[in-house]
């Protein structure tokens, strides 16, 4: 299987597992037991990445996804599901330690789809299925040795690592050199060129646009929010929203909802 063949594959399960998220949540008032063996499950997920055991966290990783879909009630979706699943395992078999280097991250996106469906939010947990199953591949295409050749446009590659690293902490020095392939103060030129911005100045406006969504579509708690966008300090965050929107956070959920 060629890696159009698994992007395509992958495209279907972020599908698949929003749409298994999305109703989970809906459910979850009502199964408990459900939610209580997700957070089991969780932990051993993150045991697994933390002692980078990649049998273990397969393991793990696929029964959450299946007790997600259990939780979800919808005919037929897990026997998809599997199908899918099963034909991209040997992908994500290859070189498990060069596609994870931060496990913690992984174990973040994790924690985050699980908490999202115990809300009861089905927006916001099918927002972190979606963005979880596609962070995965981004950071794996990277890696493959039969990705595209760094020879593209260096921005492009930029921005394309931004939008799936929000929540992570992002350093222009290390992007110019790891994802754009050139230097910070090509890249630096690059982004004023293109966009009218300094690198920070860019990151920091995606960002504003993610936590703007997800208020007004979501139930997530504004700090949970802060933390999705890459502020441990929810106070900074909404110090730099109200710059960006002329409203608090909440000021700005509440207008969305009318």
């Amino acid at each position: 299987m060629n890696i159009a063949d698994v992007r395509k594959l992958s495209e279907l399960r972020s599908v698949l597992d929003g749409f298994a998220a999305r109703h989970a949540a809906m459910n979850a008032a009502a199964a408990p037991a459900s939610l209580k063996q997700l957070r089991v499950l969780l932990c051993r997920v993150t045991q697994a990445l933390r002692q980078r055991d990649y049998a273990a966290f397969r393991r793990a990783d696929r029964e959450l996804h299946e007790c997600i879909i259990e939780l979800s009630g919808v005919p037929l979706l897990h026997e998809t599901w599997r199908r899918i699943w099963d034909s991209m395992l040997a992908f994500h078999r290859q070189g498990f330690d060069d596609y994870f280097p931060d496990a913690r991250v992984l174990a973040d996106e994790h924690e985050h789809l699980v908490e999202t469906i115990a809300l009861g939010d089905p927006a916001a947990a099918e927002d972190a299925a979606r963005s979880h199953v596609e962070a995965v591949w981004f950071r794996i295409s990277e890696s493959v040795p039969h990705a595209p050749e760094p020879t593209g446009d260096p921005l492009q590659r930029a921005a394309a690592h931004l939008a799936f690293r929000l929540h992570c902490p992002l350093k222009l020095t290390e992007v110019a050199r790891e994802i754009a392939f050139t230097s910070p103060g090509n890249l630096s030129r690059l982004f004023r060129r293109r966009h009218g911005l300094s690198f920070q100045a860019y990151l920091q406006k995606l960002r504003m646009e993610k936590a703007a969504e997800l208020l007004s579509h979501t139930r997530l708690p504004v700090s949970r929010i802060a933390r999705r966008v890459g502020y441990r300090d929810v106070s900074r965050f909404g110090q730099h929203f109200k710059r960006a929107f002329d409203a608090t956070p909440v000021e700005h959920r509440t207008a969305r909802r009318g």
